[in-house]
């Protein structure tokens, strides 16, 4: 038998331990840090869902987003067994009536309407976002034409994601012109500007930031998705979509609207809550943009008619 010299083996041994401590670096820098994902699962929100507790709440929320909020219809009332849906257009997603459901473990019972199920547009195709869900390791089910987010720590209690592909854009921007056209006699709504999620752990957030991912979070935890929607995201006692933003053309002028029709309104220094008592439980929020501050500024300097 060959003798072999101590030296070699130490040798030997040094650089495969070196090797193997590289290739466990990469593999946990892989694990721990989705850089390695480049392009996003998703560029917008379609669809929001609102969950209702009865049939009657379903009709109440609706009439109360098309004649009070003014919000123009996507598609009409259908029904499906037990079950009723209906859609109208916020300006850059679809607010969607839907319920009641009797099959869904909600996290808590005494609910009349909430917001639920997130639908999110698919960044480029829906072969793409299931690659996209698989490096991510997030669990999802592939159905025609959608696929639903069914990772557990992403999805619970009271929030759904799905990524889809609807071919729909010539009607929504015929909506959403419709929209901003509407007369003055009305709120002033442009479109949904923010959605905020409560997370109950810190794992849900993270995983949260797995699936947004290259879109940046920043030190608040808002996400921006795009040039009119940002999410933020805040810790609660369970997973939810807590309530909405709508940006609005002038936030006097959507007091003046609101009050006229009788809805108590609590205002703070930028931005109107509805009473949710009055919008069925639902958190919904009225506020101008910075921007749009400033140019009505800049028109009242210029006309010498601020000072």
């Amino acid at each position: 038998m060959p003798q072999i010299s101590f030296r070699k083996i130490a040798l030997t041994f040094f650089g495969a331990l070196i090797i193997c401590s590289s290739l466990a670096g990469q593999i946990d820098q892989i694990q721990s840090s989705p850089t390695v994902i480049s392009a996003p699962l998703i560029k917008g929100l379609h669809t929001l869902s609102i969950h209702v507790r009865d049939t009657i709440t379903h009709d109440s929320v609706f009439k109360f987003l098309i004649n009070q909020l003014m919000l123009p219809v996507y598609y009409h009332p259908v029904k499906y067994r037990q079950t009723r849906y209906v859609g109208v257009y916020a300006g850059n997603m679809v607010l969607e009536p839907c319920g009641p459901y009797s099959y869904i473990n909600y996290a808590m019972d005494n609910f009349r309407a909430i917001f639920f199920g997130m639908n999110f547009e698919v960044f480029e195709s829906l072969a793409e976002g299931k690659r996209g869900l698989e490096a991510r390791d997030i669990k999802h089910q592939v159905n025609k034409g959608s696929i639903y987010i069914r990772d557990s720590v992403l999805c619970n209690e009271n929030l759904f994601a799905a990524l889809y592909e609807v071919p729909d854009r010539e009607k929504r921007d015929s909506l959403r012109l419709l929209l901003i056209n509407q007369k003055k006699e009305s709120p002033g709504i442009e479109y949904i500007s923010e959605i905020s999620i409560g997370y109950k752990e810190e794992v849900n957030l993270l995983k949260w930031k797995e699936f947004l991912h290259p879109y940046e979070f920043d030190e608040n935890n808002i996400c921006r998705i795009n040039d009119s929607l940002q999410i933020h995201f805040s810790q609660e006692h369970f997973n939810q979509v807590k309530g909405i933003t709508f940006k609005v053309q002038s936030l006097l002028q959507t007091k003046e609207f609101l009050l006229d029709r009788k809805l108590k309104i609590i205002q703070s220094d930028d931005k109107i809550l509805l009473d949710p008592v009055l919008a069925y439980g639902l958190s919904v929020y009225f506020k101008e943009t910075l921007m749009s501050r400033v140019r009505k500024f800049r028109t009242k300097t210029n006309s010498g008619k601020l000072f």
